[in-house]
Order: structure tokens, then sequence, then C-alpha cells
């Protein structure tokens, strides 16, 4: 008998895809699948790693105030160098803190430490976050100034030195004027940063403790609904506009991620 010969059966054709049809989706059964690179993010990621842990964040929160050493930081918590110096190394390691000096000590050297501006929200993160985030961080910022100056002046240092310092000015400013304002705060944000960094380093020289100090800087938009009572609406003729040059544009201003 003739033998039947074996044919493979033919595979099916795919039906090729109507014009004008998605392709299928991707659905990935793990989350570890995911490329990071399509997940959005209301923070550095850098940030968000190295607050996860309370002794990193305390350490970048010493570090946005003052220059010190991993020596000061653990007199501070009662804590061992070396039982926390992994957690400085990660920090520095992300870019969020740099060292800027170091001292001989008994039996080694001493090494300072800054935070860098890394640590701070740019203009660009900042447009970024969410309304109910960016109103969560200023709360807990606009309460630890308040919480400091009360405490100041139950203890006596609110006014303790004559130079001191207090101003508020509610007032109405047209676009370009308020403009022109947050140029100015953003460069007295800039000129703070430096001066801390310069008293630092002579503290440092000196041995000095230093003075604790805190400065607030505050400028927004006031509530519709809050009537100023004071003197009526100026309805005179205007005058001359003055000839305001226009500043260079300057790097982005920072906003602390501290406490």
């Amino acid at each position: 008998m003739p033998r039947k010969s074996k044919r493979k059966p033919r595979a099916k054709s795919k039906p090729a895809p109507k014009s004008g049809s998605r392709p299928k989706p991707i659905r990935h059964k793990s989350i570890k699948e995911v490329r990071k690179d399509r997940l959005k993010s209301f923070f550095d990621r850098r940030m968000i790693f190295a607050l996860r842990h309370e002794v990193r964040e305390h350490i970048l929160a010493v570090l946005n105030e003052r220059v010190a050493s991993t020596v000061e930081i653990g007199d501070e918590i009662e804590l061992d160098v070396t039982a926390f110096y992994k957690q400085v190394q990660i920090l520095e390691e992300l870019g969020l803190i740099e060292e800027v000096c170091t001292r001989p000590a008994r039996g080694g050297t001493e090494h300072f430490f800054q935070a860098t501006p890394a640590a701070y929200f740019s203009d660009e993160d900042w447009k970024d976050l969410p309304a109910s985030v960016k109103a969560d961080i200023d709360f807990a910022f606009i309460r630890g100034f308040v919480t400091e100056a009360l405490e100041a002046i139950e203890h006596g240092t609110f006014h303790a030195r004559d130079d001191k310092h207090t101003t508020w000015m509610p007032f109405v400013l047209d676009l370009r004027g308020w403009k022109e304002v947050v140029r100015l705060l953003r460069s007295t944000l800039r000129k703070l940063m430096a001066i801390q960094k310069r008293s630092a380093l002579r503290l440092l020289m000196s041995g000095e403790p230093g003075i604790p100090v805190t400065v607030g800087i505050f400028g927004f938009e006031t509530s519709p609904e809050y009537v100023r009572p004071g003197r009526p609406p100026f309805t005179g003729p205007l005058p001359p506009p003055a000839s305001v040059s226009e500043p260079a544009r300057h790097p982005a201003s920072a906003r602390s991620a501290g406490r």
C-alpha cells in the first residue's frame, strides 16, 4: 500500500490588524517589571530614599541648618559615630550632603558636612507637586517657624539682641511688583545660605559655639476675604513710573525639605 505522506499542519496566520486599531497593551504580572521611567513622582527619588531612615532624616535636617561633623551629630543624639556613619555615606553618595572640611582630632580626623542644593526643592520640582502636597509642606514650614518664634519669646532669646529684626509688610502690588519681590526674596535666600556657609567655616576655625538664629522668608498673595483696616485706596493721579532695570535670570530658588 502506498504510504501516506505526513504533512505538518499549517500555522494559522494571525489576522492583519485593522487600520487605525491600537496595539494590545502590555500587562505585566509584577510591579518589578514596570519601567521606572513611566512612573510619576512628586519628589526627587533620592530624597524619598533618604527619608526612609529616621537617622538619615535627622542628619539631613541638621546639615540643612548648619555645617556639622559626624562627632557633633553623634553627641547630640547620644550615638557613637560608627553606629550611623553608613547613613552619612549613603547621603553623600546620593549627592544630598557634601564634606566641606576636616579637622585633626584625638586618634583621627573629624569630618564636617553640609547639605547640598539637591536637598532643596527647585522651582520646577515645586511646580510639579499637587496643590494638596504643597499646602501640607507650607503648613509644616509655617508651623515650625511660629513654634520657634514662640519658644524664643518664652525663653527670652527673641529680644536678647537689640539689633534683631522683625518686619511684617502687607501691601498691594501690580504683577511687575510681585515679580520684583519674588526675585528679591530668592536673591536674599542665596545670600543667606552663603553667609551661613562662611560663618560655619569661621566657627570651625575659632571653636566658638555660635549663635542659633532663625530667619523666615515669606511672600504670598493675601486672602481676598481679609479686609485690611487703614487708609482708603489712593485716588489721585499716579506718579510717573520709575525706570527699573530687569535683573538677569538666576538659578531656581530653593525650598528647604527639612523639618
